[in-house]
């Protein structure tokens, strides 16, 4: 009965490693590798879908915050991307806000900001109109600081709005106001440029005022002088022309 069993098993096992062998090895190896990729698509597309979506850390950076934020990540072992030639880094969209602020913890970044490119990866039906409203001021801060990084000697600019909103059964409003810290990388600004700044941000502000602008640079000063109406700044700002003149006539 043994002889029998073992004779049978081997005439049950026999027809499929003949099968096997009949297909030769050039297509066994072709269905190997068939499976291989199989396995491989199916793990890739479990991990795509499984995987948080990424979403925009910082945008404009320098190549030094640039750099210096990179070097942090990798420590910490966090998932990235770069676009536009590093200029941009994109994180996990769940992870977004505590990297932020770990990255405040360290001073960084520096120069970088964030404009309108935040209102790219927001999804408009799901926020609420407080978000909105959020974000399109921390656009209006970014966007701001760019065009003040690109007046000439300044290194880096920050830029806090302040923009009231009128309570419910009131009709009085308050005026929104600034703050600007700059950062110079050589010498300072003066008079003209400090009123150019005032002037760049209340353009782009509904009812903001020239005077309510506060531009500090990094020793603390504070650069911008109230004045009670155009012509008294218009006066300073011809004062401070013929200082200048002055300084550069040779004597």
């Amino acid at each position: 009965m043994r002889t029998l069993d073992q004779a049978g098993k081997g005439r049950t096992v026999n027809p499929f490693m003949q099968q096997l062998q009949n297909l030769g090895p050039a297509r066994l190896a072709a269905m190997a590798g068939v499976a291989v990729g199989l396995i491989a698509f199916i793990i890739f597309f479990a991990t795509r879908f499984s995987s948080s979506p990424m979403e925009l850390l910082y945008g404009n950076l320098n190549s030094t915050d640039s750099r210096e934020i990179v070097r942090q990540l990798e420590l910490t072992g966090i998932k990235f991307q770069m676009a536009d030639d590093g200029a941009e880094i994109m994180v996990p969209a769940d992870q977004v806000t505590a990297i932020r602020l770990d990255m405040a913890k360290q001073a960084l970044p520096s120069g970088g900001s964030i404009g309108y490119e935040l209102f790219d990866n927001m999804d408009a039906l799901g926020a609420t109109n407080f978000m909105q409203n959020v974000n399109l001021v921390r656009a209006l801060e970014g966007e701001l600081a760019r065009t003040i990084r690109s007046i000439e000697g300044v290194q880096s600019a920050r830029v806090h709005l302040v923009m009231p909103q009128r309570e419910m059964f009131t009709r009085e409003t308050q005026d929104p106001t600034a703050s600007v810290y700059i950062k110079m990388s050589a010498g300072r600004l003066d008079a003209s440029q400090v009123s150019a700044v005032q002037h760049i941000i209340a353009a782009a502000i509904p009812k903001l005022r020239p005077n309510n602008i506060s531009i500090v640079d990094e020793r603390g000063t504070l650069l911008s002088r109230n004045f009670s109406d155009d012509d008294e700044m218009a006066a300073v700002q011809q004062e401070d022309a013929k200082i200048r003149h002055c300084q550069r006539k040779p004597a």
